[in-house]
């Protein structure tokens, strides 16, 4: 039960029971944890107390809020060759935000004798008038696997939901190295710092169900995002 004589506050003692029982697995992948007046009825808290506590969650990517659904547990068992790798679009939705690209360069280029559209993205998210920027996205996707894929705006379009819906292929894994890397004057101005921070990068394939390679991929992760890896010791 919740202290309210702790120094904690009551929405972050709520929050880490929360937390404690989706780790533990009381509540599972796609199930909805109990309604805001059940738990009013069960900690003795305000609907404000719980909401902070859920907000919280929901940023650290445990929990989902889908309309007419109610709140439910979105964490998934980490698989190998796989680190919390998704589509952008699919990862911004799922947390209520609203995904935003702005396209820096597309191109065909030739490697190893073979045509790839190479697309350069800047991928973050907006909040009313406030975008922050998170990822510096870095694409080569094969043309003998989706001609004409060139022709579309990937401001406004998905690359993954165009490749599901137009060429019926689907990326289902990630297979990638991370790095550290420095700051640059690039990055500095693409994500709006100014001071020398390190950063991370992750490079490497994406492969559909059957393992074909549909994108060569790097991805620079900018200083306002920050990782949470929750796993079941």
């Amino acid at each position: 039960m919740l202290n309210k004589h702790d120094s904690v506050p009551l929405y972050v003692q709520l929050q880490n029971i929360i937390r404690s029982e989706i780790v533990s697995g009381k509540y599972k992948e796609g199930e909805s944890i109990p309604s805001e007046t059940e738990m009013m009825k069960t900690y003795q808290v305000t609907r404000t107390t719980i909401r902070k506590a859920i907000a919280n969650l929901v940023d650290e990517a445990l929990l989902v809020k889908l309309h007419g659904k109610g709140t439910m547990v979105c964490l998934r068992e980490m698989k190998h060759n796989i680190w919390n790798f998704s589509g952008f679009t699919d990862y911004t939705r799922k947390k209520n935000e609203v995904p935003v690209s702005r396209v820096l360069k597309k191109e065909i280029i030739t490697l190893d004798q073979a045509s790839y559209m190479h697309l350069v993205r800047l991928r973050g998210t907006r909040r009313e008038t406030h975008t922050s920027w998170l990822t510096l996205d870095t694409s080569y996707v094969p043309l003998a696997l989706f001609p004409g894929i060139e022709a579309y705006d990937f401001a406004e379009q998905s690359l993954y939901q165009l490749m599901n819906q137009r060429y019926g292929t689907y990326p289902q894994n990630a297979t990638l190295g991370i790095s550290p890397m420095n700051s640059t004057p690039l990055t500095k101005e693409l994500f709006g710092y100014k001071e020398d921070v390190p950063l991370i990068r992750a490079k490497g394939s994406v492969l559909d169900e059957s393992g074909t390679e549909v994108e060569k991929v790097e991805v620079v992760y900018g200083p306002n995002v920050e990782f949470k890896v929750v796993t079941h010791i």
